[in-house]
């Protein structure tokens, strides 16, 4: 077995292979290195400057940008002042988008204003996302204070847009950046007067009201096996809530990087801690993307798989220093075109029975 610095270094090779070659926005958002759990996402290099201050919309003047907020708006940066036909969400895994997922959104938005919300990049998706969603304007900002999510600007700025897209980077920032802020209350207000909200890596991670917080780095699967309250687990709940991710924890990377058995520790912590009475969590590929409508219907698009995983009830070892002992648990594996229910978690795919002992899972490949 490969060890935890053995695993980093791995990764930081895929992140390096990646870098550049990404057909989407961006290209792979890699994992571990650092204090986050996905690593920092590629894009395209600056535009150059910040971009304009706004102009006046049908909702009122913009205010003006704070000091020290980096931004990059392509289109016209004034208010589109549409009215949006959703609301929907998207869980993207990561690695290269799914062209497919923003073609979907594309109708909801309604050729109003897309915000792209991120700590570290640049630009990368902003002519990539102006291209697929036929929108006003693509606004890429990154807010790296909570003094940033609180200011006018970034407020005035998310609330008025009809897309939403959170890029990969360092979930440990977004949770301790915009956690509580203006910021978070201004995408919940997109989604709640029916636009669209989405994520991939990092981005993904922090969509559910339960949270892998990676203050401490990323966490493996036989870390989480072995003890599900080591130091790199380090859980939050609170952030976000969307009605149709009510009792869910999402995780992206999810073959590549053999992200079950930390999923599985991360549902027993939910329930061991008294988080919730049942809970489920969604385990999105590479190249893959759930998007969930505004009747909660999810459907599956990209080249891999969703993982979804249901536990009805807590395990039977769950303790600090031991290893995980968890039975009872199912599992789905959804590919391109499968559908399924949120919250509900009913899909047109049979369960499979999953468990974890010694450390390890049953079956140990789940893949």
């Amino acid at each position: 077995m490969r060890t935890r610095n053995e695993k980093i270094a791995a990764s930081l090779v895929v992140l390096l292979a990646l870098a550049g070659c990404g057909g989407g926005g961006e290209s792979g958002s890699g994992n571990g290195s650092g204090s986050g759990d996905s690593g920092g996402s590629g894009g395209s290099g600056g535009s150059g400057g910040s971009g304009g201050s706004g102009g006046s919309g049908g909702s009122g003047e913009t205010p003006a940008p704070p000091a020290g907020l980096v931004h990059y708006v392509t289109g016209n940066d004034a208010d589109a002042d549409v009215t949006p036909a959703g609301p929907g969400l998207i869980l993207m895994g990561g690695a290269t988008d799914v062209d497919a997922a923003f073609t979907w959104w594309k109708p909801r938005i309604a050729g109003g204003d897309v915000v792209v919300l991120r700590t570290s990049g640049a630009d990368g998706y902003n002519e990539y996302l102006q291209a697929l969603s036929a929108s006003d304007s693509v606004e890429t900002m990154l807010v790296t204070s909570k003094e940033l999510a609180n200011s006018d600007y970034v407020k005035w700025r998310v609330e008025h847009a009809e897309g939403v897209f959170m890029a990969g980077g360092d979930q440990a920032d977004y949770v301790s950046f915009w956690r509580g802020t203006a910021l978070e209350s201004a995408v919940t207000s997109v989604y709640q007067r029916g636009g669209v909200v989405g994520g991939t890596s990092a981005g993904c991670a922090v969509l559910g009201p339960f949270v892998f917080a990676a203050y401490e780095g990323t966490v493996y699967s036989d870390e989480a096996l072995q003890d599900p309250y080591n130091v790199f687990m380090t859980m939050e709940r609170d952030f976000f809530a969307f009605p149709p991710l009510e009792g869910l924890i999402t995780d992206t990377h999810f073959v590549p990087r053999d992200r079950m058995g930390r999923l599985v520790g991360f549902l027993g912590r939910i329930l061991t801690d008294g988080w919730a009475p049942q809970a489920k969590g969604i385990g999105v590929d590479e190249r893959t993307a759930v998007v969930i409508d505004a009747m909660g219907k999810g459907e599956v698009m990209g080249e891999g798989k969703v993982y979804l995983v249901v536990a009805n009830d807590k395990p039977a070892v769950c303790e600090a220093g031991k290893p995980l002992v968890y039975s009872g648990l199912s599992y789905h594996r959804l590919s391109a075109g499968d559908t399924l229910e949120f919250p509900s978690g009913q899909t047109n795919v049979p369960a499979e029975p999953l468990s974890a002992a010694g450390g390890v899972t049953s079956p140990a490949n789940p893949y």
